[in-house]
């Protein structure tokens, strides 16, 4: 093994975030990677809007999807559950960064935190928060996550990063 290849998988254990047991439906966990600072949030799903619905409907509140992959719905026939997305910050300046290249994916895991089923890919959408501008810019999609632990894998600007969480209802 090179070691290159001992060096990243060392710091890649080094930034798994620990568990967190939640009795809200609302999870944030941080760490910081590569000059980056990656918060990982998982809310109740959300809303999202074009910049013309934002404008013609006057919406106050919600997603204004930037680019990306097609942002599903709240109402989607798989009725998602929550709002799977990463906020990432330079390090130094706390500055938004609002190109960054971001992959996503989660498992469920047992009581014993070893994975169960699929690997599920997160199709990104590049959004930021109705009425917040470039600050608010974050990366994810809504998702179906049944209250459960997870293991929540992202790559962002080449970096990798693991966070544990445990979800309830």
């Amino acid at each position: 093994m090179s070691k290159l290849s001992i060096i990243f998988q060392t710091a890649l254990v080094l930034v798994v975030a620990f568990t967190v047991s939640v009795n809200a439906k609302n999870v944030m966990k941080t760490t910081t990677v590569g000059g980056m600072r990656i918060e990982l949030h998982i809310l109740p799903a959300e809303p999202f809007f074009t910049a013309d619905e934002v404008t013609n409907k006057k919406v106050k509140e919600g997603m204004l999807i930037i680019s990306g992959a097609e942002p599903l719905s709240p109402e989607a026939n798989t009725r998602p559950n929550r709002h799977l997305v990463v906020h990432i910050f330079d390090a130094k300046t706390g500055k938004a960064i609002t190109t960054a290249k971001v992959s996503m994916n989660f498992q469920q895991l047992d009581a014993k935190g070893k994975p169960t089923g699929d690997s599920i890919n997160v199709p990104i959408v590049n959004m930021q928060v109705i009425g917040k501008g470039l600050e608010s810019t974050h990366y994810g999609n809504n998702v179906v996550m049944p209250a459960g632990s997870y293991s929540v894998t992202v790559v962002a600007s080449g970096k990798k990063v693991a966070f544990q969480v445990m979800l309830s209802d």
